[in-house]
């Protein structure tokens, strides 16, 4: 078992089935190393320190020994360890067919920008079940990563959502029709979703964490939670206050007003999905948080064992948004969050149904953008 740097003694023994996880956040940033000897007073083990987010995530044995650090003046309060969920509602068949480019890259019109911007060495984390680094479409692009649930291991995806996501990043395979919008961005793993597609509200934050320590630039979110989380929106601030631009799914529930965390946090941008003709999808998430749509119905992608599959939901139409982002950011690599939403909603292309949302076309986006910087792309 590894301790943390600077942790004061040995690690007590926990019985796992008995375990409670909660995040501490530290006020004012303070140094850990007093948090942590309390925790260990008070029969907890520390799990991870955070520095960049100021915060602890420990294990407790007992309630009580949790509630003795409460008034503790280096701790500014703490939250439970909720889960979270990847969003894919819909899955079609593998495909082992050879296709053209995906419709959606193609509707996005990202192909007519590539002659100028293929986002290459834009840094780009897909936080979610990894990806499976070998597959023909995204192996040239992948860069590494990290395992937050173990990191003595690879992020290899045993999911298959990771995997495509990243190949409608930064696909390129043509004769498996697995092409991204951004199809030379450098693709990091940040694995922090089991095989079943689910993670703790810990993992999250300790990938945050890392995207900030490792210098990402473009955060691939295609995951939601309904419940607000005061640590996730403090870690979205952290990040957001370093530059990264943060893309996120807002959810398949089909509603109005309920838009997931952390796509309705201001500093992310949310994203819902439309299908072939343009409307909005059926299973697609509006409101406030929303900041505009782009392709997530029947997106084939990449997927395990060098295949590709069929998948729908808001998660499918993040990665279009990724990819464009970082199409910008090659051309303009200073580009912070609120410019890059600027240069992506701006556009004029009215979703059918979506009550006033802008359509991704990353095509009209480069072109404003190039406008600005006294160059001309037609």
């Amino acid at each position: 078992m590894i301790k943390p740097d600077g942790f004061p003694g040995p690690l007590p023994f926990f019985n796992r089935r008995s375990r409670v996880r909660r995040i501490f956040h530290l006020r004012n940033y303070r140094n850990p190393h007093q948090c942590l000897r309390e925790m260990n007073r008070c029969g907890g083990r520390p799990i991870r320190v955070l520095p960049h987010l100021g915060m602890v995530i420990g294990e407790f044995y007992r309630e009580d020994g949790l509630f003795s650090l409460e008034g503790h003046p280096d701790i500014a309060y703490w939250e439970p360890d909720l889960r979270v969920t990847i969003t894919d509602p819909y899955v079609g068949e593998v495909s082992d067919r050879s296709a053209s480019l995906p419709w959606g890259v193609r509707q996005v019109e990202a192909p007519k920008i590539w002659r100028y911007t293929r986002g290459r060495g834009v840094k780009v984390a897909v936080v979610d079940t990894g990806i499976a680094s070998d597959h023909p479409a995204v192996r040239k692009n992948y860069k590494g990563g990290v395992n937050i649930l173990s990191p003595m291991f690879s992020p290899y995806d045993y999911n298959g959502h990771g995997t495509h996501v990243a190949g409608t990043v930064a696909g390129r395979e043509e004769e498996l029709g697995v092409v991204g919008v951004a199809p030379r961005v450098h693709l990091y793993a940040v694995k922090a979703f089991n095989r079943r597609g689910s993670a703790n509200l810990s993992d999250l934050l300790s990938a945050i964490n890392w995207c900030i320590e490792n210098k990402m630039q473009v955060i691939n979110m295609s995951f939601g939670m309904v419940k607000v989380s005061d640590t996730l929106r403090r870690a979205i601030h952290t990040a957001y206050q370093k530059g990264i631009v943060m893309v996120a799914a807002s959810g398949n529930q089909g509603t109005s007003g309920n838009v997931d965390f952390p796509a309705r946090f201001f500093e992310t941008m949310g994203v819902t999905a439309t299908n072939r003709n343009g409307k909005l999808a059926s299973f697609s998430n509006t409101g406030e948080g929303v900041d505009l749509a782009a392709p997530g119905d029947k997106i084939i992608s990449a997927w395990l064992n060098g295949s590709s599959k069929e998948m729908s939901g808001t998660s499918m139409a993040v990665p279009h948004v990724t990819g464009a982002a970082a199409l910008l950011m090659f051309l303009k690599p200073d580009l912070n969050p609120n410019q890059i939403r600027h240069l992506l909603t701006r556009v004029n292309t009215p979703v059918i149904g979506g009550s006033g949302l802008t359509s991704l076309n990353a095509y009209r986006s480069v072109q404003m953008l190039a406008r600005y910087l006294g160059r001309l792309i037609p």
